[in-house]
């Protein structure tokens, strides 16, 4: 049987500051199978095993002034115990391009019981940039 936890982020923008890592809060929770979504952040399992971690983020369209030429880059984490003993996982960077950036990835690790796991994201624009959409899943299965 799958125990699945998804958050959810719909269209209301989170501001991010730039290069400052921010945990990714959500509107809402779609699954919360044993209870494991916390204060629309942060999923916390309440049993040690294997995950499959997934996240999906739309970065807003970007607006460069004329002239700057530099490259942009924006980054996402996963984040064990972001309110303590920070410890982070399944990282990843792309540089910006034209329109709206997206990203999906998925990490296995292994999660501890009552330890809470959430996404931060970054990045290096010279002013805040919004996260328009996100989503969070943890899954595991009991054998």
């Amino acid at each position: 049987m799958a125990t699945v936890c998804k958050l959810y982020r719909g269209d209301k923008p989170q501001i991010v500051p730039p290069e400052t890592w921010t945990l990714v809060t959500f509107e809402r929770v779609i699954t919360n199978d044993r209870s494991m979504a916390r204060k629309l952040s942060l999923i916390m399992p309440p049993f040690d095993g294997d995950f499959i971690w997934s996240r999906n983020l739309r970065w807003a369209a970007l607006v460069v002034p004329e002239g700057d030429l530099r490259q942009r880059q924006f980054m996402s984490r996963f984040i064990r115990d972001p309110h303590g003993e920070r410890d982070d996982t399944g990282a990843a960077d792309h540089p910006v391009t034209p329109g709206r950036s997206w990203e999906t990835t998925s990490w296995c690790f292994h999660g501890e019981a009552n330890q809470p796991v959430g996404v931060e994201v970054w990045h290096d624009h010279h002013e805040p940039w919004a996260v328009e959409h996100a989503q969070f899943v943890g899954t595991t299965w009991d054998y």
